[in-house]
């Protein structure tokens, strides 16, 4: 785009091939599409139109901003995603001009309810949580909003106006099994959830493995209990069916804490005691984790700093549209307690 004398809206629009209506919402702070206005201000201030460069980053600093959190549960009754919540809301108390909304997606949300809602409320940008489909999550990404994901589907791979934050799992999970090995003389390990739900619980049973590949002993997988998320985890009663018709390890690595504690109760209701006769782990560190017979070992993960992270991550999304996607891990840290 060459530059002349004094360029006009118009002359943005016949450059971009878009309505000079369009053009103009998009100089003066009004709804456009994101990648529309992104490209409409970038072009403004390559062809040099007004002073846009200092307008357009003063505009930018001081506009009232909308932010979505999309989920697929009702994070509130989660402990976890409680922390996590209250670490974003920190962050808005610390940024201006910043409003956060949430839309809650179920069975019967169709997509074109939430493109609805992301427009009539003029949204900025994205966080995600708990968000895992595999068709929903590209649709979603294809309409150009800057977006954050907390965690992210395991096989999928879009490109597009995204970032990914994380805890760390794959690391601490490999280094306690080669330390158990090492140290204790584990030699049979299991895991227990659904490695398909999502990125992190992935890289957790492939920590795992690649322990068990290291120390030069054979994965066997009938000692891992890894059914679809529709098993009822949570329930100490089903667990311990489940675990009556399997071998048992020495050591079970679970997805999380509560999938931990209902294998201690499931244990113990098939007369095994922990750790005498198997030794659990979970991960995340709740609040429960502290009060399960005996106090769980597990991995801590800053929620409250990984909620901050996730606003920081989407405000920097926001103002580098353009950057090549990131996937940011926040370090988590071994607990040890009574289970091992």
């Amino acid at each position: 785009m060459s530059k002349k004398e004094r360029i006009t809206v118009q002359d943005i629009a016949d450059a971009l091939s878009l309505s000079r209506n369009t053009v103009s919402k998009a100089l003066n702070g009004q709804y456009v599409p994101p990648r529309t206005r992104e490209r409409v201000l970038s072009a403004a201030i390559e062809m040099g139109y007004k002073s846009y460069a200092s307008v357009a980053s003063t505009q930018e600093e001081q506009r009232h901003r909308r932010i979505v959190l999309i989920t697929s549960k009702h994070l509130m009754t989660m402990t976890f995603f409680i922390h996590v919540v209250r670490g974003i809301e920190l962050a808005l108390d610390e940024a201006q001009n910043i409003e956060l909304l949430q839309f809650t997606t179920t069975k019967s949300s169709f997509f074109d309810r939430l493109v609805e809602y992301l427009h009539e409320n003029e949204v900025d940008g994205i966080i995600c949580m708990e968000l895992f489909s595999a068709d929903y999550v590209p649709r979603l990404i294809s309409l150009g909003y800057p977006t954050v994901f907390f965690d992210f589907p395991i096989y999928l791979s879009v490109m597009g106006n995204y970032d990914i934050v994380m805890p760390e799992s794959f690391s601490s999970i490999k280094n306690l099994c080669l330390t158990l090995i090492r140290e204790r003389g584990i030699r049979h390990f299991g895991f227990i959830g659904d490695y398909t739900h999502c990125t992190s619980f992935y890289e957790r049973f492939l920590a795992m493995r690649e322990a068990i590949f290291l120390a030069g002993l054979e994965y066997n997988a009938d000692y891992s209990f890894i059914e679809k998320d529709s098993f009822p985890y949570g329930d100490p009663e089903e667990l311990k069916k489940a675990l009556a018709d399997m071998p048992l390890p020495e050591y079970f690595i679970c997805a999380n804490d509560t999938i931990a504690a209902a294998v201690i109760n499931a244990l113990g209701l098939l007369h095994k005691k922990v750790p005498r006769d198997i030794l659990v782990s979970g991960f995340d560190n709740l609040p429960e984790s502290k009060k399960c017979e005996p106090p769980l070992t597990t991995f801590n993960v800053d929620k409250t700093g990984l909620g901050k992270k996730l606003l920081e991550v989407l405000l920097d999304r926001i103002a580098h549209p353009r950057q090549k996607t990131q996937i940011i891990y926040l370090q988590s840290k071994h607990i040890l307690r009574q289970t091992t």
